[in-house]
């Protein structure tokens, strides 16, 4: 028994008292943390909605979606959360892990995040094993074939396609070429297909992506603006017809918020602004604004926004004093936004329709507007990944 007291009275000896309360406050401060602080509903570091408080159900005790839940919402909203994210990328990156951020088990399986060469992010882009890519592109092409009218496809190659050698070392890459290809080989009569492979490829000595974010610069856009405007025989304002203004030196994109790592170098967002005299205006739903950047949009994480001020169903883009009086329907993805303020000084009307969220007769609409253009923008990897062919379906 004395043997027995004494053992005790070494376990409970202050060292151990000492530990044994910090865990206990360290516990009982984090539990208070989840009860009490304020919570955030969307996380701009991760562009993503964060869980709710979960709802205490019979139903959701049978199913077990009651503890998910409780999983999830102390996974987003436990203290110094942000400090553990930034933590788990650098302990993977020293793990030697390359590929951050994915998650194989979506359908589509989503690609992560590579960490390249001069501070660059890329996209890691995966082989093609839905049938999402083929149903998009036989839509686009099927809805070229039933407006009649002059139709131009401009397919837009990733950042890690297209600058391949800063990738890291042996990082497996699907070569975006084969979706190009089967683009190309689908193409009507009066289809016209835009290469911008070799356009916005590294080797031409300029760097056309952004570091942190998924999308084209502003100069990527413009080198999209040109050959597009040169498949449609129409004269290109010259980039000497533009000022380039530096909006912001610290914008961190999508891939960024896969990878959040606080050493990373951040993004400068240029917008171009027509030198000469033009009154170009914005017209989304009922509103009506007098330019196309939507600033206050620098204040926020999402800063591409600030282009047409992110995605709507319709943007209707107007210009009395375009170089030519045609009027160009463009089906896109957020790539299109940074190229529409170059496009506007060669378009009396931009009708923009982001099929994402269209849910009219894309039909009637041509005719309803007199479009005399067809047009579509899109990312390559978008077109394998969301599906848009429904829409394009006739009425």
């Amino acid at each position: 028994m004395k043997n027995h007291l004494l053992n005790l009275k070494g376990k409970c000896n202050p060292e151990n008292a000492f530990v044994t309360s910090v865990l206990f406050l360290t516990i009982l401060g984090g539990v208070l943390y989840l009860l009490f602080a304020p919570k955030i509903d969307f996380s701009e570091e991760e562009n993503r909605v964060l869980e709710s408080p979960p709802q205490f159900t019979a139903a959701s005790i049978a199913d077990g979606s009651f503890m998910k839940s409780i999983e999830n919402y102390v996974g987003d909203h436990f203290m110094l959360r942000k400090n553990f994210v930034e933590l788990n990328t650098r302990v993977q990156l020293l793990m030697g892990k390359r590929d951050l951020g994915s998650n194989y088990g979506r359908i589509p399986a989503e690609g992560g995040v590579y960490f390249g060469s001069d501070g660059h992010l890329y996209e890691v882009l995966l082989p093609n094993r839905t049938d999402i890519f083929a149903r998009n592109a036989a839509a686009i092409q099927l809805f070229a074939k039933k407006t009649g009218l002059p139709f131009y496809f401009v397919p837009v190659p990733s950042g890690a396609q297209m600058q391949g050698d800063r990738l890291p070392y042996a990082a497996p890459s699907h070569d975006q070429r084969e979706e190009f290809n089967v683009i190309k080989a689908g193409a009507g009569a009066n289809t016209t297909v835009v290469d911008l492979f070799d356009t916005l490829s590294d080797r031409t000595g300029n760097d056309y992506y952004y570091k942190t974010d998924h999308h084209w610069n502003t100069f990527g856009a413009f080198k999209g603006y040109e050959a597009l405007m040169t498949a449609m025989h129409i004269q290109p304002t010259a980039k000497e017809d533009f000022s380039f203004e530096k909006v912001s030196d610290s914008f961190l994109g999508t891939l960024y918020s896969k990878a959040i790592c606080s050493s990373q170098e951040p993004d400068i967002l240029y917008l171009p602004f027509y030198k000469k005299q033009a009154v170009i205006t914005q017209q989304t739903g009922k509103s009506t604004r007098s330019n196309l950047y939507w600033k206050e949009y620098l204040e926020k994480k999402d800063k591409y926004s600030v282009f047409l001020g992110g995605n709507h169903s319709v943007d209707v883009v107007k210009n009395p004093d375009a170089s030519t009086k045609k009027k160009l329907l463009l089906i896109k993805d957020s790539y299109a936004n940074s190229m529409i303020p170059f496009l506007s000084t060669n378009f009396s009307e931009i009708h923009i329709i982001d099929l994402r969220y269209y849910n009219q007769d894309i039909y009637k609409y041509i005719q309803q507007n007199g479009i005399t253009e067809t047009a579509a923008v899109y990312s390559i990897k978008q077109l394998c990944e969301v599906s848009v062919a429904n829409k394009l379906s006739a009425r």
